[in-house]
């Protein structure tokens, strides 16, 4: 009888795809988690009720894998507060982004607007 409950109440639980999307990226943005060098796929899995198959192929669904999801929120927070790191190493600038590196920071800079992170900042600090 127990077991049959607990069927019955995981049924219920079964989230869409865009849901666990919707529900990963709510929490992510809502205790800042991006900001976590070390944040794993399956800590945001099991923050938001589910497991990490299903959070990738959520993932997959929007094309795109968890480190590349992960880097849209770090880049967007530095963009954001590109102006605050005037004057620091372009690594600490990496790493308060949630970043392992200013490599990766740099290219996703590139990416998005064809320059790179010393660039970028360069044109901040000159308030273009």
């Amino acid at each position: 009888m127990i077991l049959l409950a607990r069927i019955r109440k995981r049924r219920k639980e079964r989230l869409s795809l865009e849901d666990i999307y919707s529900r990963a990226t709510d929490r992510i943005l809502t205790d800042a988690l991006y900001l976590k060098k070390d944040l794993k796929c399956n800590d945001v899995a099991k923050a938001i009720g589910t497991n990490r198959t299903y959070l990738w192929k959520a993932l997959g669904k929007h094309r795109m894998g968890f480190q590349e999801y992960l880097s849209k929120f770090r880049v967007r927070y530095f963009i954001e507060n590109a102006r605050s790191y005037g004057g620091l190493q372009i690594e600490e600038i990496a790493e308060r982004c949630g970043f392992n590196n200013a490599k990766f920071l740099s290219r996703y800079l590139k990416q998005l607007f064809g320059i790179s992170l010393s660039d970028y900042m360069k044109l901040v600090c000159r308030g273009l």
